[in-house]
């Protein structure tokens, strides 16, 4: 015969393992919700689709941006932005070992929230996308009919390459 405090010993251990139970299937659950989550972010970050090499900015913008870049950039990247000292040259084969395989969206965003470096994250999203086609534009990519835009997700869909699309 089983005394009272035997069977409250055992009621109570099944309900622990039933609240053991029901914790380990909500975990099993957040676990596949966060799995399908990030898996849905990879999908969302596809591929770039266009390339520096598909004209993605415009002579308007350029020479906004070389203004911008004169009064911002000049005094440390030097006029003909071949850079000094901590200053890292923007132009030919020294740009392009820095940014060859990144997005226009990696460049905009360096430049809006790291410069000047004596002022960081000063310039606006449009100056510092005036810059980034300035850039582009020393760095002989060709120019286009649209300017770029502060939209991060057309930004990252942009690949600078000298090299055409495979």
């Amino acid at each position: 015969m089983t005394s009272g405090t035997d069977r409250d010993s055992s009621k109570s251990k099944g309900s622990i393992l039933r609240g053991l139970a029901v914790l380990a299937i909500g975990l099993v659950c957040i676990l596949a919700a966060y799995a399908g989550a990030t898996k849905a972010v990879r999908a969302d970050d596809a591929k770039p689709t266009k390339t520096t090499l598909d004209g993605v900015y415009t002579d308007d913008q350029a020479k906004r941006g070389k203004t911008q870049y004169s009064q911002s950039c000049a005094s440390c990247h030097m006029d003909d932005l071949s850079g000094s000292g901590q200053a890292l040259p923007l132009a030919g084969d020294a740009f392009m070992q820095v940014w060859e395989g990144q997005t226009v969206n990696d460049l905009f965003q360096l430049i809006l929230t790291t410069m000047p470096q004596d002022k960081p994250g000063t310039l606006t999203p449009e100056a510092s996308l005036d810059v980034a086609a300035y850039l582009l534009q020393y760095n002989q990519f060709p120019t286009g009919n649209e300017e770029l835009k502060n939209a991060p997700d057309a930004l990252k869909g942009i690949l600078i390459t000298k090299k055409a699309s495979q």
